[in-house]
């Protein structure tokens, strides 16, 4: 076999490859992409344009400024610390008041990066119960915030350092 011959065979098996993947690449949907909202069920009236990242509860939330082992995060004024010494992990969060401990379902976390194995990349997105969920990486660690309220979680994301 010739060097040309070997370089035509490669080259085509990487095209076969390419295109293998790119067949059976997941086609992403509108409600895929993060802050994308899922088709109504019925018309909806037309929604008031807001300003990015800013909607009322967040430009009228007092926020305060935590820190976890070097990793500087932004929190509504009323979130605390929750008691994970009952948990069976090893986590730290911070929740509004009443939030179940133990269960990140609202409130900001900080998981090692090392062991964090998420099943998306970073960013915020909508999760399955209607809920806003993402993360982003900081120092050691990787951040984890969740709530009802998208331009809370992207937030308290946007301020980790």
């Amino acid at each position: 076999m010739t060097a040309r011959t070997m370089w035509v065979a490669l080259l085509a098996a990487g095209c076969a490859v390419l295109g293998g993947v790119a067949l059976f690449w997941p086609e992403e949907t509108p409600a895929a992409r993060p802050g994308a909202s899922p088709a109504p069920a019925a018309p909806a009236a037309p929604a008031a344009p807001a300003a990015p990242f800013a909607s009322a509860s967040v430009s009228q939330a007092v926020w305060k400024t935590i820190a976890y082992r070097g990793v500087r995060v932004d929190v509504p004024e009323a979130w605390e610390q929750t008691d994970m010494s009952a948990c069976s992990f090893n986590i730290h969060q911070w929740a509004p008041p009443g939030a179940p401990a133990c269960s990140p379902q609202s409130g900001v976390v900080f998981y090692g990066s090392a062991t964090f194995d998420p099943a998306h990349g970073p960013g915020v997105r909508e999760t399955s119960s209607g809920t806003w969920a993402g993360y982003v990486y900081a120092g050691a660690f990787a951040v984890y915030a969740t709530g009802t309220d998208r331009d809370i979680v992207q937030r308290v994301l946007d301020s980790a350092t």
